[in-house]
C-alpha cells in the first residue's frame, strides 16, 4: 500500500512505454533481480543495485564489482548479447563511488547498398558515474550522470540511402545525456515479531528511483528525436526472516516510463502501462540461493513468471536466472553474473 500511494501521488505519470528511445536502457540486469521479475529497487548492498537504485548501497563498506553476460533472446535473432559491468569504491567518508557499463549488441546487420553487400554490428553502450552517501542511519540518497551511445548503421551507409530514396541524410549514431537520482529507506525494527524462536517482519526497505531524465536521441540529422526512457521506480522490500541461517524476502516493484505525457487520461491507462513485479527470495546458511518472481507489463505483452538461484562463497557470489516465460514467442533468455566484494 505505501508503493501504491507513492505511485499516485509522486507525478501526474501519463504516458506510454512503447514510445522511447534507447529501449536497450530498460532492458533489467542482474541474474538475482531478475530472477525475482526486476523486484530490486530497495535490496540493499548488491552491486546491480547500480541499475535498479543507486540510493541501496549507501550503506556499502567494502569495493566490489559485478559482471553479467546474457545471450539476449536467442530466439528472436541470432548473435545479440547484453552485458553489464559495476563497480563500486568508498572513498572519502561515507560516500561511495560508483560506475557502471551497459553494452548490448543485437547482431550483424546485412543490406544491400548501392549495389553492395555491406556487413555491420550495431551496439548500444551506455555509461553512467554516480556517488551515494547515508544522510542518517536510515536514509541513503544518490545522484549519477550516464552517457548513451547507440550506433544503428555507418555514416555512409545512411548517406547512399539517402541518395536511394532522392534526399540528402546522415547520421546513424545517436547521444545523449542523463541524470539518475534515488532514495533508499530502511526501516529496522519493523515489526519484530517473535515467534518458534526466531524474529518476524523485522525488515522494510522502500526505495524511489528516477532515471533516465535527460537531451532526447537523435539517429538521422535533421530528423526527428525519440525522448530518453524516463522512468519512477517504487521499491519496497520486507525482511519476512532475516538471521544467520535463513533469509526470506518479498520485494514488490512498480516502474513507469514517463514519456509523451498526454498519452492517457485516466488511472486506469496510467496503471496498465505500469510494470508490475514481484518477487521472493530464500537464502540457506548465507550459502544458497533460490529465488522466483513474477513480471507483469500488458502494453509491451510480457507477462510471466521467472526462476533463478544463488550460490555464495565468502565474498564471492554467482547467480543464474532464466525469464524466457514472460514472452510470447518461444526463446530462452539466462543471465549469468558474478560479483566479489573486497
Amino acid at each position: 500500500m505505501i508503493v501504491f500511494a507513492l505511485l499516485v501521488c509522486v507525478l501526474p505519470l501519463f504516458s506510454s512505454s512503447l514510445e522511447a528511445g534507447a529501449v536497450f536502457l530498460m532492458i533489467f540486469p542482474g541474474s538475482r533481480a531478475t530472477s525475482m521479475g526486476g523486484a530490486f529497487g530497495a535490496i540493499e548492498g548488491d552491486i546491480f543495485s547500480t541499475y535498479y537504485n543507486n540510493a541501496c548501497l549507501a550503506f556499502t563498506q567494502k569495493k566490489i564489482i559485478g559482471l553479467q553476460h546474457s545471450n539476449w533472446l536467442p530466439g528472436l535473432y541470432p548473435g545479440m548479447y547484453y552485458e553489464y559491468l559495476a563497480f563500486l569504491m568508498p572513498v572519502a567518508g561515507d560516500i561511495n563511488f560508483t560506475a557502471t557499463i551497459i553494452y548490448l549488441t543485437t547482431g550483424r546487420t546485412l543490406a544491400t547498398v548501392g549495389g553492395l553487400e555491406r556487413e555491420w554490428i550495431t551496439y548500444d553502450i551506455a555509461i553512467k558515474l554516480a556517488g551515494t552517501m547515508p544522510v542518517s542511519e536510515k536514509l541513503g540518497l544518490s545522484l549519477g550522470m550516464k552517457y548513451i551511445y547507440s550506433f544503428l548503421a555507418p555514416d555512409d551507409v545512411i548517406e547512399e540511402l539517402g541518395r536511394e530514396i532522392g534526399g540528402v541524410l546522415s547520421g546513424g549514431t545517436g547521444h545523449a545525456w542523463a541524470l539518475d537520482g534515488s532514495v533508499f529507506y530502511r526501516w529496522n525494527n519493523f515489526m519484530n515479531i517473535n515467534a518458534l524462536g526466531m524474529d518476524w517482519l523485522s525488515v522494510l526497505r522502500l526505495g524511489l528511483a528516477f532515471q533516465n531524465m535527460g537531451t532526447e536521441i537523435r539517429y538521422i540529422e535533421g530528423g526527428n528525436s525519440d525522448p530518453l526512457p524516463r522512468t519512477i521506480r517504487l521499491s519496497s522490500s520486507l525482511g519476512i526472516l532475516e538471521n544467520e541461517r535463513h533469509q526470506l524476502r518479498f520485494n514488490i516493484d512498480l516502474t513507469k516510463i514517463i514519456v509523451n505525457i498526454d498519452d492517457y487520461t485516466d488511472f486506469s491507462g496510467i496503471w496498465e502501462d505500469t510494470w508490475k513485479a514481484a518477487g521472493i527470495e530464500y537464502i540457506f546458511n548465507e550459502l544458497f540461493s533460490l529465488r522466483s518472481g513474477y513480471f507483469i507489463d500488458r502494453i509491451g505483452k510480457r507477462v510471466g513468471p521467472t526462476f533463478g538461484a544463488g550460490f555464495q562463497y565468502k565474498t564471492f557470489y554467482f547467480d543464474i536466472s532464466a525469464d524466457q516465460e514472460i514472452y510470447e514467442f518461444e526463446t530462452s533468455n539466462y543471465r549469468l553474473s558474478a560479483q566479489y566484494s573486497f
